[in-house]
């Protein structure tokens, strides 16, 4: 009798590490993708230590089963769809170092993408041309240019028109060219193919950054001039670029414009004051004339920008005038402002600005209120303890009563958050949830009981 032959102790690690059949929810899908990436390092040690040829085959079976996962698992972090395609640029690394047929891979690979029904190998390309060796990238590239080409016969005695003028078989063709182009530093074919189509302003960032990174930042400037010029022309959607500004700014101080580099970020700062505006502004700045335009920053975000005035304030640990200013500001103000920004404007204000602290976290509060999302209510409740426990500290307890009213008018028929809001103010707390172990056993008793 025939023995049968035993299965790859690896593959019986990757079935485990998959297990299909088993759904994985949003929570559950970090640590799962974690320990898919525990596997593939063991297939990784297989191509280090000569054994590329096994490796090939388990990574063939390990990206096929991520796909049968595909239905079992809330992946819109993303994470899997990652995981994947480092999966498949390592097993493209394993062929390579196995001496397989640069043609088959490029067709297998090919193949994939054509058959890409969870989208997995969205904008891969860039990542596959940088594993690709040079006979493998060359096939894969021309693949893209004969793609564009034919698609693109029909119009080659046309004036040129935007890429999205044109249709799908072009400007999907013509976009993953760019990517290739960008990974390879190939400046030319770039230039050749906005000369078949109009060069956008993403275009231009794209191209500026190739000569940036060959330090022609002459050619770069002036590539980032079109393209401020042209964001002026039209609505460009996903073509826009609004890095272009910033770019200007680093390529006039590299080429020794520094004056003009500040002039333009503090007139950008003015237009749309931001967190990482005052950044840039503050590269040009001498550091004997720091606090002067440190002041003149504050003073135009608090003009134009509340939510700018908070981070900026966050960011230097200016407490003290933001407290000042968090102190006047309307409550609907503060709670159109994103939790990001003002949770973390609290926490540094909780230790000597209680007043102000407390204000932030009943408007975070509140604001997870207004949006009706019942799974954030343990956040809301959570901020609003803050608040009262700050309030009673600053003997502040009217504002505190100001919150516990809106709260009781505006909210008392959302039934889920309201019962642990009235423990709050008996000082209690909402109760926390069961522990797993209390579940389970509650289960066993209902399951087992007659």
């Amino acid at each position: 009798m025939k023995k049968r032959k035993k299965a790859d102790p690896l593959l019986l690690e990757i079935e485990r590490a998959l297990g299909l059949g088993q759904f994985i929810s949003y929570n559950q899908s970090w640590e799962f993708v974690r320990e898919l990436e525990d596997t593939k390092k063991r297939i990784d040690a297989l191509v280090k230590n000569g054994e590329a040829e096994r490796a090939v085959g388990l990574y063939e079976l390990f990206f096929s089963g991520c796909y049968e996962k595909a239905e079992e698992i809330d992946d819109s972090g993303g994470n899997l769809g990652m995981f994947f395609g480092e999966l498949f640029c390592a097993w493209i690394k394993a062929r390579q170092k196995a001496g397989c047929k640069a043609d088959e891979t490029v067709q297998f690979v090919l193949k994939w993408m054509d058959n890409d029904e969870y989208g997995f190998c969205y904008d891969i390309e860039q990542d596959i041309a940088q594993v690709l060796n040079k006979a493998g990238f060359q096939l894969f590239r021309k693949h893209f240019q004969d793609q564009f080409e034919n698609a693109f016969v029909p119009y080659t005695s046309e004036v040129p028109k935007f890429i999205y003028d044109y249709p799908a078989e072009v400007y999907r063709n013509a976009n993953i060219l760019k990517k290739i182009y960008i990974v390879k530093k190939d400046i030319q074919s770039y230039l050749a193919l906005c000369e078949k189509t109009v060069a956008s302003p993403k275009d231009c960032k794209n191209i500026a950054m190739l000569y940036k990174e060959k330090k022609h930042f002459a050619d770069a400037l002036a590539w980032v001039e079109k393209g401020l010029t042209l964001e002026k022309k039209r609505k460009w959607g996903n073509q826009s670029s609004y890095g272009l500004t910033r770019m200007r700014q680093e390529l006039l101080d590299k080429l020794g414009r520094s004056e003009d580099a500040f002039e333009s970020a503090w007139s950008e700062f003015k237009k749309y004051p931001s967190v990482h505006g005052y950044d840039e502004l503050m590269k040009y700045i001498p550091k004997q004339n720091f606090k002067e335009w440190h002041e003149k920053a504050l003073l135009e975000a608090k003009k134009t920008s509340l939510s700018a005035f908070i981070e900026i304030c966050s960011k230097t640990k200016e407490w003290d005038i933001l407290s000042e200013r968090i102190v006047f500001v309307g409550h609907d103000k503060l709670e159109q402002i994103r939790h990001n920004i003002t949770e973390k404007a609290a926490k540094g204000l909780a230790k000597k600005h209680c007043r102000a602290a407390a204000k932030i976290y009943g408007a975070i509060g509140m604001r997870i209120l207004k949006k009706g999302k019942t799974k954030y209510y343990r956040q809301a409740l959570e901020h609003f303890q803050r608040a009262r426990k700050l309030y009673k500290k600053v003997d502040h307890e009217q504002m505190w009563a100001a919150i516990v009213y809106q709260v009781r008018k505006d909210h008392s028929r959302k039934y889920s958050f309201i019962g642990d809001f009235e423990k709050i103010l008996t000082g209690r707390g909402p109760d926390s949830p069961e522990t797993f172990e209390k579940r389970v056993r509650k289960r066993l008793v209902k399951q087992t009981s007659d």
